[in-house]
Parts: C-alpha cells; sequence; structure tokens
C-alpha cells in the first residue's frame, strides 16, 4: 500500500503529486510531527487516505522547517539513530546494497569498482533525508495538500 498527496492548488508539476510506499511514508510522517508538532497537528491523519492536509500556508511553514532540519545536518542525525546499524555499518551496507557498479569504459580500464551511489565515498545519504528533501519541494509547490 502506498500514501498519495495530492496538492490543492498546485503552481507547477512538482506540486500535483507525491507518492510514496508505506514503508517511506510512515517513518517521514513520523518524522514530521516529531519536529514540527505544531505545524503537523492540523493534519490529524498522517499515517491514513482520508483526504486530510494542511492549507497552502502551513504547508510552506512546514516546507521551511523540513529544509531548516536538512541543512543543520539533524535529519540525517535522526535517519541513522533510528537505522539498526552503526553509521559505518550501514554506509557500507547501503553502499553494497543500492550500489552498481560503473559499466567498463570502451577505451581504458575505467574505474568499474567505483560505485555509482556513493562515487566511491562509501556514503549514501539515508534514505529519510532524501524522502524529506522531496517531500520539501512538494510542498513549496502544492498550494496545499490532501493525503488520498
Amino acid at each position: 500500500m502506498g500514501m498519495d498527496v495530492y496538492g490543492n492548488k498546485p503552481k507547477n508539476q512538482r506540486g500535483k503529486y507525491f507518492g510514496l510506499n508505506s514503508a517511506g511514508w510512515h517513518p517521514l510522517a513520523d518524522y514530521m510531527c516529531e519536529v514540527a508538532p505544531e505545524i503537523t497537528a492540523k493534519c490529524r491523519h498522517w499515517h491514513s487516505n482520508d483526504f486530510d492536509g494542511l492549507n497552502g500556508d502551513d504547508s510552506i511553514l512546514l516546507a521551511d522547517l523540513l529544509q531548516k532540519e536538512i541543512d543543520s545536518g539533524r535529519a540525517e542525525r535522526y535517519a541513522l539513530q533510528q537505522s539498526e546499524f552503526e553509521p559505518t555499518n550501514e554506509r557500507r551496507s547501503l553502499d553494497e546494497l543500492m550500489g552498481v557498479r560503473r559499466p567498463t569504459p570502451a577505451r581504458g580500464a575505467g574505474d568499474g569498482v567505483v560505485c555509482n551511489s556513493c562515487n566511491g565515498t562509501g556514503y549514501v545519504r539515508p534514505y529519510l533525508v532524501e524522502i524529506l528533501q522531496e517531500f520539501a519541494h512538494f510542498l513549496r509547490c502544492c498550494g496545499g495538500f490532501q493525503i488520498g
């Protein structure tokens, strides 16, 4: 099952729709409710498809707050704390699980052992942070939303 979030008055294509499976949506909703209770309390049904949501002004406020969480590194620290792995192990595990090796170039040996997901750094940003960033972009463009 997934969660479909529809923009009320989208400014552009990005604000029309945000969709996420339940495994991604519920941690996102939990995090938002934890860091922005005064804003998120205006939507009572974050974990169901009851067409509850926020108005345009509250969507912008939430987007601003989420961006501050991302920029400060707090969202990333939270995501790592929620993980079952230590940060160094998670980095390695995500790299192994998500990494796709680059193809060998037509000429020369290339760098086929460098991972596409981490670009050879051994670090992949936690998935929750990527979802938060995408949702913050949606919130800026949606003109309010409903979870359906």
